[in-house]
């Protein structure tokens, strides 16, 4: 709360907040589409890397993103915030980071 108001009532963070829910709601969608394909026995080579390389780079940027709405209050030891972006920089070097990621992708494009 800032100045009488929750902060998600100012616009700046109203429209940070809008963009970090659009690319959340894409990784998960991207990961429902992996999801579905291997449930169909289908090939997801490419794209489960996609989804992986995505969604860890979206879960970096909202974290970071909601560090800096937080101001100080996100970088102190008792915040949650503090620990998903530890958690966030983990999940991103678990089973490769985004340049692994992309190797793979590269391959199975062909290249």
């Amino acid at each position: 709360e800032q100045f009488g108001q929750p902060i998600g009532k100012f616009q700046a963070i109203s429209f940070k907040l809008a963009r970090m829910a659009i690319e959340i709601e894409a990784a998960k969608w991207l990961l429902y589409r992996v999801a579905w394909l291997y449930d169909q026995g289908e090939e997801c080579r490419k794209e489960a890397p996609m989804t992986k390389a995505f969604s860890s780079e979206v879960t970096i940027r909202t974290v970071e993103e909601a560090m800096r709405i937080h101001a100080g209050a996100g970088y102190l030891a008792e915040s949650p915030i503090q620990r998903y972006f530890r958690d966030a920089i983990l999940y991103h070097i678990t089973e490769g980071t985004t340049e692994i990621q992309e190797l793979i992708i590269s391959r199975q494009l062909g290249l």
